[in-house]
């Protein structure tokens, strides 16, 4: 009996601490996106594009996260909840098209400059309410399933 209820409190912590590092991941996420608006209102083009590779290689590693553990755990414990799971996996898809979305923007603007500048802060305020939206909607919804 003793072994199954640390076994639940274990869990639950392994639970916690995944939770509290995905909450870490969208401060550095959003850190890292005001850096970039900082610099691009700079013209620090060579930094923006520093700023914008690193965003992507902390985005992909946070979504490497979600995908193999959040949603799996998520998936695990909603498994006999139909309505709850197709929830999930509807969030899971959307991040899906968000990644897409991203992964082309970082291709479009391979090279930031004057040129691009002005289309560069647009589409960069576009990303902004789509990434604070994002977060809030895992952090006040999604997280709490676990």
């Amino acid at each position: 009996m003793i072994s199954i209820i640390k076994k639940l409190f274990k869990k639950e912590d392994e639970h916690k601490g995944l939770i509290d590092n995905l909450i870490e991941d969208h401060k550095n996420l959003l850190g890292i996106y005001t850096e970039m608006v900082t610099e691009i209102k700079n013209d620090n083009f060579a930094e923006v594009q520093s700023l914008l590779n690193k965003f992507m290689q902390e985005y992909r590693k946070h979504i490497l996260i979600e995908d193999t553990k959040l949603y799996i755990a998520l998936e695990e414990k909603y498994k006999d909840k139909k309505q709850v799971l197709s929830t999930i996996q509807d969030i899971s898809k959307d991040m899906d098209k968000i990644t897409k979305s991203l992964n082309f923007f970082k291709r479009k603007y391979s090279v930031i400059n004057e040129a691009n500048r002005n289309e560069f802060i647009k589409e960069l305020e576009e990303i902004g309410a789509v990434l604070v939206e994002r977060i809030e909607l895992e952090e006040e919804r999604l997280y709490t399933l676990l």
